[in-house]
């Protein structure tokens, strides 16, 4: 009696078009959450990461893997040597006859006392003029004396004369223990923070490793006296270094992170340090190698490399500083082989 119609309706050419853009917006909007989520919880950018060290830690987190690639014909840096990161440093040549000096700056070995030693010992056989290491903080995981005097162990069989900053690894022990949170780092380090002059160059080792606390009003003054003795020292050139960055570019790991009112703490004393003539503030702490400009005083500030493998976006590495006789320098990165 009624037949049945099998003809399909006739879909509206604009309402297609509209599911499709509506359908590429939500997906760029996931894409764009996904990779905010990332770098707000990392504090790296993803479009930055260097793939050799992805493949780098992937491997290392494999039991076994790693050390059957390093002693096998197909060694670990044979596996990612065509894999390139996009800022790559390139080959550093400054003639000898044109640095005054260079010392070696190790950052963020966390326990790593393998890389630790494998850095100084590599930088040494490279650089056999090195001068001294500074040390960027986080030599240990957790902060416990034990970490940090096995980590003593091998700065103290480099022979070389080296300068610490404490970072914030450092700290935890001593604080979860109702200490000062330093207290675990000067029973087997020393001074949190110091001075000391080389070649007529002015080293400033800064402690702003408390997340929670900042620089104190005692180390500010500090800072304060000593920037004013560098101008009747008649100093070549002054340099700091601090563990946390005081500014970053792409990372949101740097000073006031944490505690927000730090913030303006690190604002106020890269104003300090631009005003008193410093050539370049070096520090570590987030695990990757970058040269930039603070955009507002535009002094030069250099964060280094992690020697760890773990939590590390590259692979784990070291710099070289030259220090030029008119108080330039230049940064060499280097990976740890």
């Amino acid at each position: 009696m009624f037949k049945k119609h099998n003809t399909r309706r006739a879909s509206n050419p604009l309402f297609v078009i509209f599911r499709l853009c509506l359908s590429l917006v939500m997906f760029t909007v996931l894409l764009a959450g996904l990779y905010t989520a990332y770098k707000q919880f990392s504090g790296f950018d993803p479009l930055k990461l260097d793939p050799k060290g992805a493949v780098y830690s992937l491997i290392s987190k494999i039991p076994g893997l790693k050390e059957k690639l390093e002693t096998g014909s197909g060694k670990l840096e044979n596996l990612t040597s065509n894999l390139k990161p996009q800022d790559q440093a390139s080959g550093l040549q400054v003639p000898s006859s044109k640095y005054a000096f260079r010392f070696l700056l190790i950052a963020d070995s966390h326990s790593d006392n393998v890389n630790l030693n494998k850095a100084i010992t590599q930088a040494k056989q490279k650089y056999p003029d090195l001068a001294f290491i500074i040390g960027m903080g986080d030599y240990s995981e957790v902060g416990t004396i034990d970490e940090l005097k096995k980590a003593k162990v091998e700065l103290d069989r480099s022979g070389l004369r080296y300068f610490l900053l404490v970072g914030d690894h450092d700290l935890w022990d001593a604080r979860d223990k109702g200490n000062d949170p330093g207290y675990n780092f000067k029973q087997v380090f020393g001074l949190t923070y110091q001075t000391f002059i080389y070649n007529n160059f002015k080293f400033l080792l800064l402690n702003n490793s408390d997340n929670y606390l900042g620089i104190s009003s005692e180390q500010q003054d500090w800072i304060t006296q000593e920037l004013e003795k560098a101008k009747k020292e008649s100093v070549s050139a002054i340099f700091i270094f601090i563990h946390e960055p005081l500014f970053h570019p792409s990372s949101d790991r740097f000073m006031g992170k944490v505690e927000k009112e730090l913030k303006g703490q690190a604002e106020r004393l890269i104003f300090q340090l631009k005003t008193a003539g410093v050539k370049k503030v070096f520090s570590g702490d987030i695990h990757y190698f970058s040269e930039y400009e603070e955009p507002v005083t535009k002094l030069p500030m250099v964060t280094v490399g992690a020697a760890t493998t773990e939590r590390n976006p590259q692979v784990p590495r070291y710099a070289v500083v030259f220090v030029l006789e008119n108080g330039d320098t230049k940064v060499e990165d280097v990976e740890i082989k």
